[in-house]
C-alpha cells in the first residue's frame, strides 16, 4: 500500500470543472502532505494500469461537480464493470446533485439508477466518511439510505490564504463580469431574460468595464472534442456572442483551464451571473458576487453560504404525455422546464444598487459561512485513510 490518493475529477472544457480539480489538489496537498495525489479523468473507464495504481493507494476519491445524477454510474463515473475489482475505499469529496427543480421537496424522491445505487452502497459500506457540497445533496442521499456522509461544501469554496481573513470589498467598482448561463440554449424566454439583464447592467455600469464571460468554449471544434453532440450548444453560444458584438458589449471565453478562469476573475471587482463556480470563486476570495439561478445547484448553495442568490427562473415539470415527450425529444418544441422571471432585470438592478450603497450587507455574509464550513472540510480531509 502506497501513501497516495487517486482522485477522479472532471475538466473537459467548462472552466468551473478545472477550478474544482485545482482546489481539490490544493486542499489535499496542504492538509494531507503525507499523501501523493494522482489525478485521472473521471469520465474515462479505468484501464488495467490505472486499476493497479488505485489498488496500491489508500483511497479512490470521487471529487466535486454535480456528479450525483440518475446515471452517476456509468455516465459520470464509468469506473469498472465489476466494482469489486476496486479493492480500496471509494470516497466522495464535495459532490453535488443536479436538479432542475431545486426545491427541498425534490430531495425526497431524487431518482438514482440501480447501477448508481450499487456504487453509493459500496461507498457507504467502506467504513470511511464521504462528503457532499450542499444540504440538498445530503438529504437526497439520506433518503436513499446512504448515511455515512458529511456536508463540507464544494472544495472550490476554499482559498486557503483567505480563510478567516477580513473582508475588504473595493471602495469603487470598476471591472464587472456577467457570467453566461446555459438554459438559453433550449429556452427562448431565458435567452430574452439574459439579454435584457445584460442591457440593464450596461446601463447601470455605463462608466465601468462590463464584460460578459463564457465558461464554455465558443469554438465548435473544441466542444466537439470535449462533448459529443454539442453542435447546437456551440452554435447557440456563437449566436449569443454575435449579438454581443452587435450591441458593442465586450465578452471573453475563459474555457479550458483554471488559469484562464483565475486570471479573469482576479481583476474582477463584482461578478453577476449564472455560473455557480464563478460565484464560488469570487466568494472564496471575499469578492462581491451575485448568483442568478437557472437550476437547483444555486438554490442548494444558498443554504450553505447565504449571500445574494436570486432565482432567474421558475421550474415547470414537463408533461409526461406521449406527444409532448416525443416533440421534446425530436427538438420540435421548446423546453418549457424553465419559465424565465420577467421581473429579474429590474429587480436585480434595484438589489445591486442597495447592496453597493449599503456596503454589501447580504453579500458579506458568505465569508463567515465559508469559514465555518471549512472546519468540517478540514476534519473530513484529515480523517481520510
Amino acid at each position: 500500500m502506497k501513501n497516495q490518493y487517486v482522485v477522479l475529477t472532471g475538466g473537459k472544457n467548462n472552466a468551473g470543472d478545472y477550478l474544482i480539480k485545482h482546489r481539490v489538489r490544493e486542499l489535499l496537498t496542504a492538509l494531507r502532505p503525507d499523501r501523493v495525489v494522482i489525478d485521472y479523468d473521471a469520465w474515462k473507464p479505468l484501464n488495467t494500469e490505472q486499476l493497479q495504481i488505485i489498488n496500491e493507494s489508500r483511497a479512490l476519491i470521487l471529487a466535486g461537480g454535480p456528479a450525483l445524477q440518475y446515471k452517476m454510474r456509468p455516465s459520470i463515473y464509468p469506473l469498472t464493470e465489476d466494482l469489486n475489482a476496486i479493492k480500496v475505499p471509494i470516497i466522495l469529496m464535495g459532490v453535488g446533485w443536479k436538479s432542475l427543480e431545486g426545491s427541498w421537496a425534490a430531495t425526497y424522491d431524487y431518482p438514482l439508477s440501480d447501477a448508481t445505487l450499487e456504487l453509493l452502497k459500496k461507498i457507504d459500506a467502506s467504513g470511511h466518511v464521504s462528503s457532499v457540497r450542499d444540504y440538498h445533496t445530503l438529504n437526497s442521499l439520506l433518503n436513499h439510505g446512504i448515511k455515512n456522509v458529511v456536508m463540507t461544501g464544494c472544495p472550490a469554496l476554499y482559498s486557503l490564504k483567505h480563510i478567516k481573513a477580513p473582508v475588504a470589498y473595493p471602495a469603487e467598482v470598476q471591472n464587472v463580469s456577467f457570467s453566461m448561463g446555459v438554459s438559453f440554449v433550449e429556452n427562448k424566454g431565458m435567452e430574452k431574460s439574459m439579454k435584457e439583464t445584460i442591457v440593464k447592467l450596461r446601463e447601470l455600469f455605463c462608466d465601468k468595464n462590463l464584460k460578459v464571460v463564457f465558461h464554455h468554449s465558443l469554438s465548435l471544434k473544441l466542444l466537439q472534442n470535449a462533448y459529443k453532440g454539442k453542435e447546437d450548444f456551440a452554435h447557440k453560444h456563437q449566436q449569443f456572442a454575435e449579438w454581443l458584438r452587435v450591441q458593442n458589449i465586450d465578452f471573453v471565453d475563459i474555457s479550458g483551464s483554471v488559469e484562464s478562469m483565475i486570471n479573469h476573475y482576479k481583476d474582477c471587482d463584482l461578478h453577476i451571473g449564472y455560473r455557480v463556480h464563478a460565484h464560488i470563486l469570487m466568494n472564496s476570495w471575499s469578492k462581491p458576487s451575485v448568483l442568478l439561478n437557472e437550476d437547483g445547484r444555486g438554490r442548494a448553495l444558498k443554504d450553505v453560504i447565504g449571500g445574494l442568490i436570486v432565482d432567474g427562473y421558475a421550474y415547470k415539470r414537463p408533461s409526461k404525455k406521449f406527444l409532448p415527450r416525443v416533440l421534446r425529444k425530436l427538438k420540435l418544441t421548446q423546453s418549457q422546464s424553465f419559465v424565465a422571471d420577467s421581473a429579474l432585470p429590474e429587480n436585480l438592478v434595484a438589489n445591486l444598487q442597495y447592496e453597493i450603497k449599503n456596503q454589501y450587507p447580504r453579500i458579506s455574509q458568505t465569508r463567515n459561512a465559508i469559514d465555518l464550513h471549512f472546519n468540517r472540510m478540514e476534519e473530513f480531509i484529515k480523517q481520510l485513510p
